[in-house]
């Protein structure tokens, strides 16, 4: 039987070199506001292909933080449609040239601002998803909408999610992404990604304010690695989170990426053993 692949989000936080990033991680997760950088020059980007080149990681497969900063959103008046547009059609051609299959599009970027009611938000959540999805294709990108149990945005919870790309998008390119922390603060089955496994294209994982393997989760994570194991699901288990040192002191990031895989490791042989 095929597994999922375990997978490491890096760059997004500037301390922490991913050069460091231990051997082992089978796929990488790149933030694109903060890495790819769509309106720095061809220039610019070129140099920093050259750095992430050099970098040696795992095929970079994922990708998070879409939009960032410039004022950028899809919601309300403030959404510039121009800027928008540019801004994908950039994102995707870089990402597509990095040979990433799949971009996250976190919940938060589909809040409703005040005075806009749910049929104008959910108008130009259509627009902006229907308007990446056509820049993404193109570069054989896929899109994951990321709910994050936020009841101020559009799709709060990982069904809603689901059942907007489903019955409002209707593409093959426009799925779903399970992120458990949302599912805790949510308190949303883990059963629920099993709802149309077809849909789910990325997982996120972590520790306790943490990365995995700090604090007490291995019920939770073992639970997780059950439900991806049951739906047959081989795509990456991402751990997108904050990064501590667990020995004090400043972190060793190589030993602390290290330490994780084998935590993670070691659950996934476990959970596929039984």
């Amino acid at each position: 039987m095929e597994k999922f692949k375990f997978c490491i989000l890096f760059a997004d936080n500037p301390a922490l070199d991913p050069a460091q990033i231990a051997p082992g991680w089978e796929m990488a997760e790149i933030p694109v506001a903060l890495l790819v950088k769509p309106f720095e020059s061809e220039a610019n980007w070129e140099d920093t292909r050259a750095q992430i080149q050099a970098w040696n990681l795992p095929p970079i497969k994922g990708a998070s933080h879409f939009i960032q900063f410039a004022g950028l959103t899809p919601m309300g008046a403030a959404a510039d449609w121009e800027q928008l547009e540019f801004w994908a059609k950039r994102a995707f051609r870089r990402l597509g040239a990095l040979g990433v299959e799949y971009a996250g599009l976190y919940g938060g970027f589909f809040k409703i601002p005040d005075g806009v009611s749910r049929t104008q938000a959910t108008d130009q959540a259509i627009r902006w998803l229907n308007m990446l999805a056509d820049y993404a294709e193109p570069n054989h990108v896929k899109l994951m909408l990321e709910p994050t149990a936020d009841p101020h945005t559009l799709l709060p919870m990982y069904l809603d999610g689901l059942n907007f790309v489903k019955k409002e998008i209707k593409r093959d390119s426009v799925r779903v992404m399970a992120d458990l922390n949302y599912f805790i603060q949510g308190n949303q089955p883990l059963e629920h990604i099993a709802e149309d496994p077809a849909y789910c294209l990325h997982v996120h994982i972590a520790g306790v304010e943490a990365q995995p393997g700090v604090g007490d989760r291995v019920e939770l994570h073992t639970h997780l690695f059950r439900v991806l194991r049951e739906i047959g699901y081989t795509g990456g288990v991402s751990a997108a989170c904050p990064w501590v040192s667990t020995q004090g002191g400043a972190i060793d990031f190589r030993y602390e990426t290290a330490q994780s895989l084998k935590y993670l490791q070691d659950l996934r042989e476990k959970v596929y053993a039984e």
